[in-house]
């Protein structure tokens, strides 16, 4: 081969190097895009999840008011049924809590962290007892005291 065969050699050695370059950008892209489809389908996956347990909290609370009470009811069945449903609405904001965690979690955060504020504020009482504390992880209850401290009075 001459001068020709060279340069073909090398025109077609130089289009494959190119072509394995583009190759290799395309399944960085495709990877890219696959990791943002699946963070977003886990997010919305959170949401959903969340919406629902809390709809099923607020359903129990409309068919029983006095679960949405700041303090257990004096009967003793209604105290215990008031146990049990303070017990799971701080479950419910302890997985909010947890659902929430990471830097890309910012709706998350902004649509929930009312939520729990709110339903803390109002069984409040209910996690200070130190035997309930004791139910829930210590960062959780690190959160708590230092994002949403206590009030007196």
């Amino acid at each position: 081969m001459g001068t020709d065969g060279d340069a073909t050699m090398l025109a077609w050695t130089k289009a494959g190097v190119i072509a394995t370059a583009l190759g290799s950008i395309g399944i960085v892209l495709t990877l890219l895009y696959s990791a943002y489809s699946f963070a977003t389908t886990l997010r919305e996956g959170y949401y959903a999840e969340l919406d629902r347990l809390y709809f099923e909290l607020l359903k129990i609370g409309i068919e029983r008011p006095y679960l949405r009470a700041s303090v257990p009811p004096a009967e003793p069945g209604k105290a215990n049924e008031y146990e049990a449903y303070a017990f799971m609405v701080w479950n419910f904001l302890e997985t909010v809590v947890d659902r929430c965690e990471g830097r890309s979690k910012h709706g998350l955060r902004q649509t929930w962290y009312p939520i729990v504020e709110s339903e803390g504020a109002l069984h409040r009482a209910w996690f200070e007892i130190p035997g309930n504390q004791r139910k829930f992880k210590e960062r959780f209850r690190r959160f708590i005291r230092e994002r949403y401290p206590a009030t007196v009075g």
